[in-house]
């Protein structure tokens, strides 16, 4: 009878971690691809985005007399109070933009992605400010890959680089008491991440 009670409390567990796993998911709200290709000198464009914590404007400035490693210019504000001042190289194609929500939580994520980089950022209560959770340029990847970060068809959240038919993937899940993304490496062999992404 123990042996029954233990089984059916394992499996009990197991189904609970299960669901609370699979509760999870990510959901692309917003993209704007290539947005800078077509903005002109000092030229800003603003987005104000509803979060949990209150309304969160993003603005990016293309700046002119700036040089290029400082070429786009990244300011976040929450309800009026300034939380984050980034600046970006200017690069081929320009920049990406994507909003992508934590479905679970309604927690928002920001990507600003280029051929060379790509950044998924965040607003955190613990300290107030915009933060970068993932960088592109922290994970190992073949050079000249290029860097995506997308919530798939699946509702996973994905960093994939790719280089001609090589692809390869990490995977990204919010790990409430650290209060950041754990991953993990799903290697290479995956065909290309446009086939997969919302």
């Amino acid at each position: 009878m123990k042996k029954i009670i233990s089984v059916m409390l394992g499996l009990l567990v197991m189904a609970f971690a299960t669901v609370c796993f699979a509760a999870e998911s990510y959901q692309m709200t917003y993209e704007a691809k290539n947005f800078t290709e077509e903005m002109k000198n000092n030229q800003a464009l603003s987005e104000t985005f509803t979060t949990p914590y209150g309304a969160l404007k993003l603005q990016m400035r293309k700046l002119w007399q700036s040089s290029s490693d400082n070429r786009l210019h990244l300011i976040a504000w929450l309800d009026n109070n300034k939380i984050g001042d980034e600046y970006f190289p200017k690069v081929d194609y320009g920049y990406t933009f994507r909003v992508i929500k934590n479905t679970n939580n309604s927690e928002q994520f920001y990507v600003l992605q280029s051929i060379e980089r790509a950044c998924l950022f965040g607003y955190s209560p613990a300290t107030k400010k915009m933060v970068v959770y993932i960088d592109s340029q922290n994970y190992a990847h073949d050079p000249g890959a290029y860097p995506y970060i997308v919530a798939l068809k699946n509702g996973n959240l994905v960093l994939a680089f790719e280089k001609g038919n090589k692809c390869s993937r990490y995977q990204f899940n919010w790990d409430a008491n650290a209060n950041w993304f754990g991953y993990s490496d799903l290697g290479g062999g995956w065909s290309s991440v446009a086939k997969d992404k919302q």
